[in-house]
């Protein structure tokens, strides 16, 4: 006999939704003080300079742990849950081996990284440095917008809205700057 997919599952008892929220939020800490044990925040210098000299910076989260052999007991099972995908890598064959987690998109770290600092990392030296880069990373992104994904750059010249060809000019006035 087929089930009748008109049939309808009753929905769980709002008690349900407080005991997963309170197994997330112990879940949640727990990954925050794998943070605060093992994890980094800092930034990286790029080598290219802005073209007005600014110096172009990277900010890193990064968390490498070693790996025991598989079933055992460590923090290394967490690192998936923070669902980011590890990179696996033995650097030296006497040395353990690695799950290294890094993160360099500010996008990825406004999305995922601050919002989980913020509500997981508990008042410790490493939420000062959290805060101190969170602070760097919003005052970086202000003085340097980044513009992907929100379509072409638009002519330099006030009041022209067209898409820009080249030297931040639209195509007729890139004609009349050049004479191409």
């Amino acid at each position: 006999m087929q089930e009748d997919p008109r049939v309808r599952i009753p929905s769980p008892p709002p008690s349900f939704f407080q005991r997963s929220s309170r197994r997330w939020n112990a879940i949640g800490f727990t990954l925050g003080g794998l943070v605060a044990a093992e994890g980094s925040f800092t930034t990286v210098r790029q080598r290219r300079p802005y073209r007005d000299g600014a110096p172009r910076t990277k900010f890193v989260f990064s968390m490498t742990m070693a790996r025991r052999r598989p079933g055992s007991p460590s923090g290394v099972a967490l690192v998936p849950r923070l669902r980011l995908h590890p990179a696996l890598s033995a650097a030296r064959r006497h040395w353990q081996p690695t799950s290294v987690l890094r993160i360099h998109s500010i996008w990825a770290h406004r999305s995922a990284t601050i919002p989980f600092a913020e509500a997981y990392l508990l008042p410790c030296a490493k939420r000062r440095q959290f805060q101190e880069w969170r602070d760097r990373l919003f005052a970086y992104d202000l003085a340097h917008p980044n513009r992907y994904g929100k379509g072409p750059s638009p002519c330099s010249v006030p009041g022209c809205e067209k898409p820009v060809r080249g030297r931040m000019l639209c195509r007729s006035h890139y004609y009349r700057a050049t004479g191409y």
